[in-house]
């Protein structure tokens, strides 16, 4: 097999508008079991709703979370061992908590078992949905936090502002964190040199596997690393104009799958991997 094995993000990639698995993509990615190949679901999730679809799947591969700040061994007795955690180093969380403090923000602070926010309210209502993660709400979050090394922080605006707060991010914390830009209302704060791509390449070494045969699906800025070191490179129709620009130009081999809506991820098992 030219392939050993598949990264796959979650939203917008694998899973279709509704937040779910297709029966095709379903089919796709056991038949690749069925095969030999590893399965890694790599997201910007956290391990417990990336989880649900292994569970779902019925696939307890190896998994990539937290936009690659979190990797995760193959799931045993219900139980994954972590391999491969960076933090975010101390003096940033504070920083960033008094900033989003004074703006009158919501802060997510996500551990490897929990997440923590200040309160309800439509911000977190938008990450529960999107993810279905349970919030655990404390209401001396900041008291909490302070000191402690989170995985990420995510920020949670509305949708029109949250280029504006990107930027402001980007100046403040851009040299000292990788700021990233996932849903069109979050900004993600995660530890520098954190990305799906040196999780992968981390995850390859672990398994001894050649990063020429992995081949990687994404649509987001958060999948470019990843698809950057992959083998094979699968950019999802549904992706943005900019991403598929920047793509085209940097990666001669570069295939555009169907989208996330006409299971894209199955019709490239299909058609490449699958005699």
């Amino acid at each position: 097999l030219k392939y050993k094995l598949l990264a796959i993000d979650l939203d917008k990639t694998l899973l279709n508008n509704n937040h779910q698995i297709s029966k095709r993509n379903y089919l796709a990615l056991k038949k690749c079991k069925e095969m030999g190949l590893y399965v890694i679901l790599a997201s910007g999730r956290e391990v417990e709703t990336i989880d649900r679809f292994s569970d779902e799947l019925d696939i307890y591969d190896p998994i990539i979370a937290c936009v690659g700040a979190i990797v995760c061994g193959e799931k045993r007795h219900r139980k994954r061992e972590l391999l491969y955690h960076k933090p975010l180093p101390v003096g940033i969380v504070d920083e960033v908590m008094e900033f989003t403090k004074t703006m009158g923000w919501c802060l997510t602070v996500h551990y490897p078992d929990k997440i923590l926010a200040l309160k309800q309210d439509k911000y977190t209502d938008i990450y529960h949905n999107q993810t279905s993660a349970t919030f655990t709400f404390v209401s001396d979050l900041y008291e909490i936090i302070s000191g402690s090394q989170p995985t990420k922080l995510i920020i949670v605006v509305d949708a029109d502002i949250r280029e504006d707060v990107y930027q402001q991010f980007l100046k403040k914390w851009g040299d000292k964190a990788n700021i990233t830009k996932t849903n069109p209302e979050y900004v993600e704060v995660n530890a520098k040199g954190v990305d799906k791509g040196v999780a992968l390449i981390e995850l390859c070494r672990i398994l001894d596997i050649p990063i020429s045969q992995t081949m990687a699906f994404g649509d987001n800025y958060s999948d470019l690393p990843m698809l950057t070191v992959s083998g094979g490179k699968i950019l999802m129709d549904n992706a943005s104009d900019d991403i598929k620009s920047e793509l085209k130009e940097k990666f001669s081999d570069l295939i555009i799958a169907p989208s996330n809506e006409d299971d894209g991820v199955a019709y490239i098992i299909e058609s490449l991997l699958i005699d």
